[in-house]
């Protein structure tokens, strides 16, 4: 019997999750929020029976095989493989008699193999940025260990990883750059967060988004918030507080200590912060700040690896204002994924391990709808004892049927295919609307999402009309790029500054989307529709037709359009 080529990976930190890949190839994954219904679940030992559990057999099922048949489980610090090793193995697994092999990969590791898989494989600078990874003193333990060549390091005491850069030369992968520094002391005695706890703050550019969206926002995991308030600040008032730099030696420094100890007024309560300007224009300083460091950071790379082709991954990188000033600026070719926050160093940690394993990486086009697709039958399961009109209809007749009620200004909700494994609604779990009608934004804001005034919408568009609505060069698959609106006809996708975060579409990489963009289109002339994440504010994405339903519901939706079918709201 040949040996199994299936790795199961692990991510455990805030937004955990799992993923499947065989023979290199990504076949399944899901972030743990989706299934336990609470936003960033992390997987801790004593909640294992209730939540590794469920996104590790969520992917077996998937594929159709048991735990037994992996090559190797992949952990991705800061979840060790011994703790895993014990914690799965207290469970009984169907026809499990021997545990497969855990092998540890580092953190940043684990986000590099990720972004570097959606790339043709190319020489390029492959560079990660987030919050924190992995401890400097965990590394000797670690079953993987990363090639480095002459590697610049700003190490400070038992620090944990914020940037990290490796050199690909079309095979190797090799450490060329790290930032890894202690916690920062300051602020220890602020007032305790939305949860009770004292903040606790690393000394890198996350962290600062995470400073930033707690003292805009009283929620250190709010960054997107800070980065849709940004365009309504001005970035010269608070200039002189710093925050961020780089020297011509690539020592980068975060000064959270200098902002923390001035500014002493955060929004704790996470009130709506909607028209303060000292708020506003906090986030644009910080905005602004990380656009140049990136600038001046990936210079510095280049002085150690000359490369324009750079793949980046992180936390940091779901900043799509800075990915888009970083790519212009400096004219790079930018590979990025969707999921390049944690959930996706499953995918990267599994990835690790078969490319350990074999010394194959195999690249995949940009995807990021890893979930599952809920048969017709489990959509009628979930609509039991519905009251409202229920429609059946085939393929055709159901996107004229969603093309007319969004060109009419209806809500809808879209529930097709694979769900998405990251942050980013891609038309498959999302809600869609009318992007023309300048009312709404705030209809959605204030009736559907429930959220605050000044937080932006995406366009999805046809990828081949997008440049005669956006400044758009290429493709913008999984909503990371911002760029300048073009057009005058789209007010409920253009924010503040003129500008969007687009999504393009192809009929390749979502067939019955793209569908339904092309059908609206034929009705109105253009080819865009808002498209927003299918759930409330403060909850995960919708994963099953159950909670379709009850966001359908609770939401006031107009129509549901679910697989073949159309639910309406009334009778």
């Amino acid at each position: 019997m040949a040996e199994s080529n299936w790795i199961l990976g692990i991510a455990a930190s805030h937004n955990s999750a799992a993923a499947l890949i065989k023979d290199g190839r990504v076949i399944v994954a899901v972030q743990t929020e989706r299934l336990v219904r609470r936003k960033r679940q992390s997987l801790s030992l004593d909640q294992l029976s209730a939540h590794a559990i469920n996104v590790i057999g969520y992917c077996l099922r998937y594929a159709g095989i048991d735990i037994s048949e992996l090559r190797a489980i992949a952990t991705c610090t800061p979840w060790d493989a011994v703790h895993a090793r014990f914690a799965i193995g207290e469970v009984e697994w169907p026809g499990l008699f021997t545990l497969p092999p855990f092998i540890s990969v580092p953190h940043h590791l684990a986000h590099a193999e990720y972004s570097l898989h959606y790339s043709p494989l190319e020489p390029s600078i492959v560079l990660v940025c987030d919050g924190a990874g992995s401890f400097e003193h965990h590394r000797p333990y670690l079953d993987i260990r990363e090639k480095e060549r002459d590697a610049v390091k700003y190490i400070r005491g038992r620090g944990k990883e914020s940037v990290s850069a490796y050199a690909f030369d079309g095979t190797e992968l090799e450490l060329i750059y790290r930032i890894a520094y202690d916690e920062v002391q300051a602020g220890r005695t602020a007032s305790d967060d939305h949860n009770g706890r004292q903040p606790r703050w690393m000394s890198s550019l996350g962290h600062l988004w995470e400073w930033c969206a707690y003292y805009c926002h009283g929620d250190r995991h709010e960054a997107g918030k800070v980065m849709g308030l940004a365009p309504y600040g001005d970035p010269k008032t608070y200039s002189h507080l710093g925050a961020l730099s780089i020297d011509c030696h690539g020592e980068m420094r975060v000064d959270l200590e200098k902002l923390i100890s001035r500014l002493s007024s955060p929004n704790i309560s996470g009130a709506d912060i909607t028209g303060n300007a000292h708020y506003a224009d906090i986030a644009a300083h910080v905005q602004q700040t990380t656009n140049d460091l990136l600038v001046e950071l990936v210079r510095y790379l280049q002085t150690r690896y000359r490369s324009d082709t750079v793949c980046y991954s992180g936390g940091v990188a779901l900043n799509s204002v800075a990915n888009e000033y970083l790519r212009k600026r400096l004219d790079l070719n930018l590979n990025m994924n969707g999921s390049c926050e944690d959930n996706g160093t499953a995918i990267g940690a599994a990835l690790a391990v078969h490319h350990s394993l074999t010394g194959v990486r195999i690249p995949e086009k940009i995807n990021d709808c890893y979930g599952r697709e809920y048969s017709e039958v489990e959509i009628q399961e979930a609509l039991q004892g519905y009251q409202g009109k229920i429609e059946r209809m085939d393929r055709p007749e159901l996107l004229r049927c969603a093309a007319k009620a969004l060109a009419e200004g209806l809500v809808v909700g879209w529930f097709q295919g694979r769900s998405e494994f990251g942050p980013r609604a891609l038309g498959n779990r999302s809600i869609l609307a009318d992007a023309r009608d300048p009312k709404m934004q705030d209809i959605l804001n204030r009736r559907i999402k429930h959220r605050e005034a000044f937080r932006p919408y995406a366009p999805a568009v046809i990828e081949e009309r997008a440049s005669e609505f956006f400044e758009l060069e290429g493709a913008s698959p999984v909503m990371l790029r911002v760029v300048p609106v073009l057009a005058d006809t789209l007010p409920a996708v253009t924010h503040v500054d003129g500008s969007a975060r687009v999504q393009t579409v192809n009929r390749e990489q979502n067939a019955i989307f793209y569908d339904l963009l092309k059908e609206f289109e034929s009705l109105t002339g253009i080819p865009v529709l808002l498209n927003t994440s299918f759930n409330l504010a403060g909850e995960p994405n919708v994963e099953t037709p159950v909670d379709a339903m009850s966001t359908f519901i609770a939401a006031d939706i107009d129509l549901l359009f679910m697989g073949g079918t159309v639910i309406h709201r009334k009778a």
